[in-house]
C-alpha cells in the first residue's frame, strides 16, 4: 500500500512539472487577413522580404515615397531596422506596392500608421 501511494504521489508531481514547463504557447503575430486583404498582405510581405525584383518607376513622386518609407523604417522594431532598409526602395514602388508594404508592416508589427489626409481644394 505504501508503494502505491508513493507511486501516485510521484506521478502527480511529475505530471505537474511537465504541464508547468510552458509547452503550450500563445500569442504571436496578428492573424493574417482573408480575401483581398490577404493578397495585399502577401504582396507587402514579398516586398518587405525583398523577394520581388523592383525596377525604377518613372511617374511617381520619389520624395513622397521617401518620406513614407522613412516613417515606416522608424516604426519598425530594432531587430528589423537592422535587417531591412526600406528607404532603399524609394522610387521603385508603385502606389499599390507602397500601400501593400504599409499594410503588411501595420499587421505584422502591430503598428498604427497615421491616416492619410485628403488635399483640400
Amino acid at each position: 500500500m505504501k508503494y502505491i501511494v508513493q507511486f501516485l504521489f510521484g506521478s502527480l508531481l511529475l505530471t505537474n512539472i511537465i504541464l508547468a514547463s510552458g509547452g503550450i504557447g500563445g500569442g504571436g503575430i496578428a492573424n493574417i487577413p482573408q480575401g483581398q486583404d490577404r493578397e495585399k498582405y502577401h504582396l507587402g510581405k514579398a516586398i518587405f522580404n525583398q523577394e520581388l525584383s523592383l525596377e525604377k518607376q518613372t511617374n511617381i513622386n520619389a520624395n513622397d515615397q521617401d518620406e513614407r518609407l522613412e516613417y515606416l523604417q522608424g516604426s519598425l522594431p530594432n531587430t528589423e531596422k537592422r535587417r531591412v532598409n526600406l528607404p532603399d526602395l524609394s522610387g521603385k514602388l508603385t502606389e499599390e506596392q507602397l500601400q501593400a508594404l504599409e499594410y503588411f508592416v501595420q499587421i505584422r508589427f502591430n503598428i498604427k500608421l497615421p491616416e492619410k489626409k485628403k488635399d483640400k481644394e
